[in-house]
């Protein structure tokens, strides 16, 4: 069983099902632009992994829910999800922050997506 939680869901089927009221996502969560954490899955299997700066931190303008579902789109994910996002929104490559925290600073999140590239007989063991 893998399981993530986040959401509104962005594309569904290839294409852009952004719904975020229907899901129970207060507007205060949606509008505007925001920094933005994405995950999203290609129809080959391979996954893409969004953090767009942006908002109070004056790096950039962030990004809408829609600006981040036809980003995913372009991208060619048939299925993509948005995860937490503001001051959470945080990448993290080999132990470094590769962003700019919308905080100003990295924020104590308590979840993450982790990506750790398969060994090359492809089953993970050796």
């Amino acid at each position: 069983l893998h399981a993530v939680g986040g959401g509104p869901l962005l594309v569904s089927g290839g294409r852009v099902i952004l719904d975020p009221g229907r899901e129970g996502f207060r507007a205060d969560v949606t509008a505007g632009r925001h920094a933005r954490t994405a995950v999203g899955l290609k129809a080959d299997g391979r996954v893409v992994l969004i953090a767009a700066e942006g908002g109070r931190d004056g790096r950039g303008p962030g990004l809408t829910l829609t600006e981040l579902a036809n980003l995913m789109l372009q991208l060619g994910c048939k299925a993509a999800m948005n995860l937490d996002g503001g001051g959470s929104t945080t990448l993290v490559v080999q132990g470094e922050v590769v962003n700019a925290c919308a905080d100003g600073f990295p924020r104590a999140v308590s979840n993450a997506l982790v990506v750790i590239p398969r060994r090359p007989n492809g089953n993970g063991k050796g």
